[in-house]
């Protein structure tokens, strides 16, 4: 990373310029660049308050952060703080935006054709070997009665396939079963 430092009656050391640079270069792997940012950093100082001010050209935006403190070090380590989370926050903002809907609608041509393959296999396999069915037994029951509300809330929140709870208002045990398809489908005891 290219750092240009302009200073108006202030003026960071040696030791300073090395803890800046650790600091830009843990800033440039946030936004996964190697070796193709620059950064301007100006300092002033105005009686007792120095402020720093430091410009990032960056995932096709300009970050432009400011800090102020005692020293020109605290306001450049303010700076370079506020500079880590809007790098993360952009970072974020284009990364969601950036997905074109037909990465997130469609698979991969690879995956597309390796899950033909398997449909067109799996005919055979299941002639193979009958499926049995397996019962398997749960003893969760959810303490406290809820409502189907609640538990559809309880199932949306857990990795579980389905909720067994005991009914508020009639006192029935009922199970809350999440189908394949993403609906919830719920089942009431006598």
């Amino acid at each position: 990373m290219r750092i240009d430092y302009t200073g108006r009656k202030a003026e960071i050391s040696e030791r300073e310029q090395i803890k800046l640079k650790r600091k830009l270069d843990k800033i440039e792997r946030i936004l996964n660049r190697r070796g193709g940012l620059a950064a301007h950093v100006t300092l002033s100082r105005q009686r007792h308050l120095c402020e720093a001010e430091v410009t990032l050209r960056a995932l096709r935006h300009t970050l432009v952060v400011t800090g102020s403190g005692v020293s020109t070090f605290a306001a450049l380590h303010a700076a370079l703080e506020r500079l880590e989370k809007q790098a993360l926050r952009n970072k974020r903002k284009i990364i969601d935006t950036r997905r074109p809907g037909r990465q997130r609608d469609r698979l991969p041509a690879l995956v597309e054709d390796s899950l033909q393959r398997l449909d067109a296999d799996l005919p055979e396999l299941e002639q193979e070997r009958p499926s049995k069915p397996v019962i398997v037994r749960s003893r969760r029951l959810e303490a406290k009665p809820m409502t189907p509300e609640e538990a559809l809330l309880a199932l949306d929140s857990g990795k579980r396939e389905y909720v067994s709870f005991r009914d508020a208002f009639t006192g029935r045990i009922n199970v809350l079963i999440r189908l394949r398809d993403g609906t919830a489908e719920l089942v009431e005891g006598s």
